[in-house]
């Protein structure tokens, strides 16, 4: 019944000056629908303090990779880039609860077996509250390092370089890029 009103309001010759504001706010009420769509909600975000100690993460590893490859004879000054492959994952700790359940009929040869299984999330009070125990939190995976060095353009330099990282960082060689610093 409300449409049908709406739909003849809309058809109206004499309401053009109703028919022109309502398509505008009708517009206008589309609009915000998108942009609110585009506001974070929920979903898979990274918090900050995440974002921090994930920074921090690759900050350290850099550093400490181009000590070492700063070691290697030729190298010279040596300046590191890693990117990664995602954000890591945290396995949290399960407690799983296993019943098994057996019935036969004696008189004819019907048996069931009936097992189910139960898993949950393992709590514990830490110092900011109830929280589910963390397992293992593994690290996110290396997706290339580029290594800007003075002894780049040596090639038995760059082999050694590519050779160590690779080993270190468990890394293909085929995403190692090492090259001479300007």
């Amino acid at each position: 019944m409300m449409i049908k009103s709406f739909w003849e309001r809309l058809r109206d010759k004499r309401g053009e000056k109703q028919h022109g504001k309502l398509l505008f706010l009708l517009g206008i009420g589309g609009i915000l629908l998108i942009f609110l769509s585009e506001l974070p909600f929920g979903g898979t975000q990274v918090s900050e303090s995440d974002q921090t100690d994930l920074d921090s993460y690759v900050q350290r590893l850099e550093e400490r990779l181009a000590e070492t490859v700063g070691a290697i004879k030729g190298v010279g000054r040596a300046k590191i880039m890693l990117t990664l492959e995602g954000n890591g994952e945290t396995v949290y700790a399960e407690e799983e609860k296993t019943t098994h359940s057996e019935t036969s009929a004696q008189s004819n040869a019907n048996s069931s077996v009936q097992n189910s299984y139960e898993n949950e999330l393992v709590i514990v009070d830490g110092g900011s509250g109830r929280q589910a125990l963390v397992e293992t939190a593994l690290e996110p995976e290396i997706r290339g390092v580029a290594i800007v060095c003075e002894g780049g353009d040596d090639i038995a330099v760059v082999k050694r370089i590519t050779d160590l990282v690779s080993v270190v960082l468990g890394v293909p060689t085929s995403r190692i890029c090492v090259t001479k610093m300007t």
